[in-house]
């Protein structure tokens, strides 16, 4: 999985939780009871690094402001030190985020909730962390997983933390107070717990009405001293921080507050509570991206390396292909030559055969072939001018002259020669009509 969507949460106490960012949510992957050493490799290992800070100074105040109208940054300086006076000096405002809105006749009435620094006891959280921030703003973010779960608006959720326990009520479908208060092992503590609800109006006009949860495993599930409020099991299911099964056997303590400070640590509005400086957070960038170059680096490197490897056998493969494709080739070349030699040679027998001549022919039967040249001829008709010629080839030739009464007998005269078969040719030229005795004179040619 990558680092960039790994998150790991430290609580003082309660060692550590390491998250995957899904879609659908955050999924504990591992951790331990034992606190964790933030050094480079568990930088780079990692997107994000939170810490939970405890015992934190904050306030929630109501500030009134024209109807539809948010709250600025001087009108929230201003009501703080209203509201410390002569102590303001000894807190630093370190971020401040809106709860809660409602709409009157009178205006827009916000609950602010602000985030304190003490400047004779400041937060001290290990070096290497991207975000600091107080445990009551992760308490708020499992107030959200809650509401989403349970698709209850108001409600209050219950959670117990490493020395102190807390309580965030949710009115409408957003955060409307937190509580914290120390565990002293006296009843004082969940006394305050149980009349935090008091804070909610219809708490007030109806206490019975609100729900309350506990998440599975919470020490408060099975305390006696606040059962009147029913608490209700929750259980942590798919994208709200799952434990797989794989990995439950080592799960540290306070598990719903690390998914709180998961949450909370990637919340956009609660990007101005981080006590964590710039500097420190730019230089856990820096580190992070060297680590990511020099992945890419490394990883170039050996998809270079693979890609020629690659090349270097696939050469080997084609040369190997080329070199058996040339001695192939070079066989077939012989060939070709050699049928180019035998074609060669055919042609010169075929010039040689064709300028033979033949020194005999078979002995003619001419009693059957003039024969045939008269029943060729029409009773009306006379020939003259007969001749046997020895063509070049060997073959003979009979030729005459020959005379009819009418031009149709011509053409019948050449068909029935052509029929006889005595002769592989007939031609008829040199016609013409004597006008003297009308008669057709023309020239015979016969091929045997």
């Amino acid at each position: 999985m990558r680092s960039s969507r790994i998150v790991s949460t430290h609580l003082p106490g309660s060692g550590y939780s390491i998250f995957q960012v899904r879609d659908s949510g955050l999924e504990y992957r591992k951790g331990s009871s034992q606190a964790a050493d933030i050094q480079r490799k568990w930088i780079t290992g990692t997107g994000l690094i939170a810490f939970g800070l405890e015992n934190q100074p904050y306030l929630h105040l109501d500030i009134r402001t024209p109807f539809g109208e948010t709250v600025t940054d001087h009108q929230v300086e201003a009501a703080l030190s209203e509201n410390l006076g002569p102590r303001r000096d000894k807190f630093r405002m370190v971020g401040w985020h809106i709860q809660f809105v409602e709409d009157t006749n009178l205006g827009s009435d916000h609950r602010v909730f602000i985030d304190l620094a003490d400047s004779a006891a400041p937060a001290v959280f290990p070096d290497g962390v991207d975000v600091a921030i107080p445990i009551e703003l992760a308490v708020e973010a499992l107030g959200e997983i809650v509401r989403v779960m349970t698709a209850e608006p108001s409600f209050q959720l219950l959670v117990s933390g490493t020395g102190h326990g807390y309580s965030v009520l949710f009115q409408n479908g957003s955060p409307f107070h937190v509580l914290r208060v120390p565990e002293r092992g006296d009843e004082s503590g969940r006394a305050k717990l149980i009349r935090h609800r008091e804070f909610l109006y219809q708490a007030r006009n109806g206490a019975n009405g609100l729900r309350a949860f506990a998440f599975s495993g919470d020490a408060l599930l099975s305390d006696p001293t606040v059962a009147v409020l029913k608490l209700e099991r929750l259980e942590l299911g798919h994208g709200t921080g799952m434990v797989p099964e794989s990995v439950a056997q080592d799960i540290p303590q306070n598990q719903p507050l690390h998914l709180g400070v998961a949450w909370a640590a990637r919340h956009i509005d609660f990007s101005g509570h981080n006590r964590v400086p710039d500097s420190q957070r730019r230089k856990n960038a820096v580190i992070r991206s060297r680590h990511r170059f020099a992945q890419a680096t490394a990883a170039t490197a050996v998809v270079c390396l693979l890609v020629a490897a690659g090349l270097a056998v696939t050469i080997h493969v084609w040369k190997a292909k080329l070199d058996t494709l040339a001695k192939a080739a070079s066989g077939y070349q012989k060939q070709v030559d050699a049928i180019r030699k035998l074609r060669a040679e055919k042609s010169v027998l075929e010039m040689d055969l064709a300028a033979l001549h033949p020194l005999w022919n078979n002995p003619i039967n001419w009693a059957a072939t003039f024969t045939t040249v008269a029943s060729a001829l029409p009773k009306e008709s006379g020939i003259d001018g007969l001749v046997v010629t020895r063509l070049g080839d060997g073959a003979l030739e009979l030729s005459f002259r020959a005379w009819v009464r009418d031009w149709n007998q011509v053409q019948a005269i050449q068909k029935k020669l052509d029929a006889a078969g005595t002769f592989s040719a007939v031609t008829l030229s040199e016609q013409r009509k004597d006008l003297a005795s009308g008669v057709v004179i023309f020239h015979v040619t016969c091929r045997m």
